[in-house]
C-alpha cells in the first residue's frame, strides 16, 4: 500500500498570538511616531491630511492598501533570513548552523537599511 502525499490547500495558517508592534511598542510610537501625524505613511505619497483619528497613519485606503501590500513583500524577504538566524542564536557547537544564522542576521541587517533607505529615497520624489 502506499502511502499519499498529505494534503496541504486547507491546512490552517500559522498562528501565535504576538500582539502587533503598534500594541508592544504603543508608548515609544506614541512619544516618537514613524512618521510626523497628519503625514501618509506611504512614502509614495508622503501627503499631509486631516486626521479622522489620532492614530490614522494613511491618508486614504488605497495608500494603506499600498503600503500594507509592501510590507508584507518585505515580511516575505526577511522571515527567511529571521528563521535562521534565530535557529542558530545560540549554537555553540554546530559552525554550520552559526554559519547560516550569521547569514540570516547580515541579510536581515542589509534588507533593513536598503528598504529603509529606499523608503527615504522615495518619501523624498514625493517631494512633501
Amino acid at each position: 500500500m502506499t502511502l499519499r502525499p498529505p494534503r496541504f490547500e486547507n491546512a490552517p495558517a500559522a498562528h501565535f498570538d504576538m500582539e502587533p508592534f503598534r500594541v508592544a511598542a504603543h508608548g515609544e510610537l506614541d512619544s516618537f511616531p514613524l512618521v510626523e501625524p497628519g503625514v501618509c505613511l506611504n512614502p509614495m505619497c508622503s501627503r499631509r491630511f486631516v486626521q479622522a483619528r489620532s492614530w490614522q497613519l494613511y491618508c486614504c485606503d488605497a495608500c494603506r492598501r499600498m503600503d500594507e501590500a509592501e510590507m508584507r513583500r518585505v515580511g516575505q524577504k526577511a522571515a527567511p533570513a529571521l528563521l535562521a538566524w534565530r535557529m542558530g542564536k545560540y549554537e555553540k557547537e554546530n559552525d554550520d548552523l552559526r554559519a547560516l544564522s550569521r547569514a540570516g542576521r547580515n541579510y536581515a541587517s542589509r534588507l533593513m537599511s536598503e528598504w529603509y533607505g529606499d523608503r527615504q529615497a522615495r518619501i523624498l520624489e514625493a517631494g512633501n
